[in-house]
């Protein structure tokens, strides 16, 4: 079985608090994009787990978690092959873990004869990260609490998009606690891009688009603002950080916009790659 893991961008996310777990509160609109993991899944002798990537190989990549979580949950010991091709940047904000994550429990679950419901899977995903439900979902949402409460949108129009990032990365929590201890005052660019969701009104909607965590990763990471700038100077109508960073991304009037922006940013030294929402 063949899957295709796709990534997501944040078209906005506000972080909202922290809360008694532990965990940050947040309020975001997330939309999958057409850059994609290529994963196969097969029945076994034996757990087997390949990546292309020699770094990936260890036991606590998201595809080995979601395939034990899946297995714990339906109680079986079936043994599978995993494999694993990557081509979404990592760590980036793009949710790559996580995306690889919903379809190793996607693809498991239509394997074996879906011994789960959405529901169950869902709250596996959850277990396992917390965007992972939202790439199980597959489609443009808003998502609260650690991410994993979701409400699909609609009213919300196909983006074409310039991804880029560069040589910088940025860990999830070194941003979170970089934001904490920077005593940043909440964002509501979700409240924003929802009114002018429910609205269809596309110009208000490219500008509320934003992301809280734009200045910290700034700081930690200046390439971003870098990234950012040339891609408005290459005609993007918005340019935003997607999740914790560093990856950012335009939006284009059209594909060969954001296809001519891509050349323009990798003619700079940077990843890039066009592609859209989904």
């Amino acid at each position: 079985m063949n899957i295709k893991a796709y990534a997501k961008i944040n078209l906005t996310l506000d972080i909202l608090g922290l809360r008694a777990d532990g965990f940050h509160e947040l309020g975001s609109v997330t939309a999958p994009i057409s850059l994609y993991d290529s994963i196969s899944i097969e029945k076994s002798d034996s757990n087997v787990f390949k990546c292309d990537l020699p770094e990936l190989r260890g036991d606590d990549n998201f595809c080995v978690r979601a395939r034990d979580a899946f297995f714990a949950r339906v109680g079986s010991a079936q043994p599978v092959l995993i494999k694993l091709q990557k081509h979404i940047p990592y760590p980036a904000g793009l949710g790559g873990g996580s995306a690889d994550a919903a379809a190793v429990l996607n693809g498991l679950n239509a394997l074996f004869g879906e011994p789960l419901s959405a529901e169950e899977l869902f709250a596996i995903g959850a277990e396992v990260g917390s965007d992972v439900p939202m790439c199980m979902l597959g489609k443009c949402a808003l998502c609260r609490g650690r991410g994993e409460k979701l409400t699909p949108l609609s009213g919300v129009p196909k983006l074409y998009i310039t991804v880029a990032i560069g040589e910088g990365r940025l860990p999830t929590a070194k941003v979170f606690r970089e934001y904490d201890a920077s005593g940043a005052k909440p964002t509501d660019h979700t409240g924003a891009f929802i009114k002018a969701a429910e609205t269809g009104d596309e110009k208000a909607m490219l500008a509320a688009m934003g992301n809280g965590f734009t200045d910290i990763c700034a700081s930690l990471c200046p390439e971003t603002r870098e990234m950012r700038s040339r891609l408005r100077s290459c005609g993007a109508k918005a340019a935003v950080l997607s999740g914790s960073g560093p990856a950012v991304y335009g939006v284009f009037p059209n594909a060969q916009a954001a296809m001519d922006a891509a050349r323009e940013m990798r003619q700079k030294g940077f990843f890039a790659v066009n592609c859209e929402t989904m």
